[in-house]
């Protein structure tokens, strides 16, 4: 009778793993270069693909993330290629096809000018005199964002912009305090010493992931999602993954 024991235990233990395969899919997260929120070289991909994964394997799901350009990722979500999205400003024009989670974390969204220039923010509408370099296709604030009476100068990258303004092209630039602290100390050093953020803050932006509404139990990943999202706020892991990419 033993052989007949193990075979059956045998067969359990596949038959369990098989059915855990088939039920809980291995989820693929992307998100595109944006440090320190994601990046290919950052520690665990950066802050949103380190929370991400890190919440969906306490909830226990497997991952799979990457980091892509912005234009891949958005045809790959389109194409059932990926399956979930990470390091988001909330987008209207996203919910048409994805479902956003709780947010996991809060950034300043605040502008850049040279040292000793003497702006304050006060209001979008006083910005109109000023030349302000942006990102393409990048998302700061709602007022900020529709106002196109401004001169705006369209960059690539936070980086360019800031280099801009250190070489007096530009007036001022503006992002996520995280993203233009990492820059300045971390991408090109000199920059901590010629820049420096006007003070007053345009607005906060929470930082989310979004799922594709046609991915299958959809609702029910996400639920389990915030939930264990919600748990590890509350015991300090959450904080913990933070620390690891950001200085608060």
């Amino acid at each position: 009778m033993r052989p007949l024991h193990l075979s059956l235990a045998l067969w359990t233990c596949v038959a369990t793993a098989l059915y855990a395969d088939d039920s809980t899919p291995t989820i693929r997260v992307v998100a595109d270069e944006w440090p320190p929120f994601s990046g290919a070289e950052l520690p665990e991909k950066g802050l949103s693909l380190h929370v991400i994964s890190a919440v969906f394997e306490h909830a226990g799901y497997a991952v799979d993330s990457d980091v892509l350009p912005w234009a891949r990722i958005m045809d790959g979500v389109r194409r059932n290629e990926y399956d979930v999205v990470g390091s988001l400003f909330f987008d209207p024009d996203l919910t048409e096809f994805l479902e956003y989670s709780q947010p996991f974390y809060s950034t300043d969204i605040q502008l850049v000018q040279r040292r000793g220039e003497g702006h304050r923010f006060t209001n979008v509408g006083a910005l109109a005199p000023h030349t302000i370099a942006v990102g393409d296709g990048f998302l700061y604030e709602d007022e900020f964002d529709g106002a196109d009476h401004l001169n705006k100068v369209t960059v690539t990258t936070t980086l360019q912009a800031l280099q801009m303004v250190a070489f007096g092209r530009i007036e001022l630039t503006l992002d996520s305090v995280d993203v233009v602290n990492y820059a300045m100390n971390t991408l090109d050093p000199p920059l901590a010493d010629q820049l420096e953020f006007v003070p007053g803050i345009m607005t906060s932006q929470e930082v989310h992931m979004a799922m594709r509404k046609d991915f299958p139990n959809r609702d029910q990943i996400l639920s389990d999602f915030n939930a264990s999202l919600q748990a590890m706020q509350s015991d300090g892991t959450l904080a913990d993954i933070l620390a690891v990419h950001v200085d608060r």
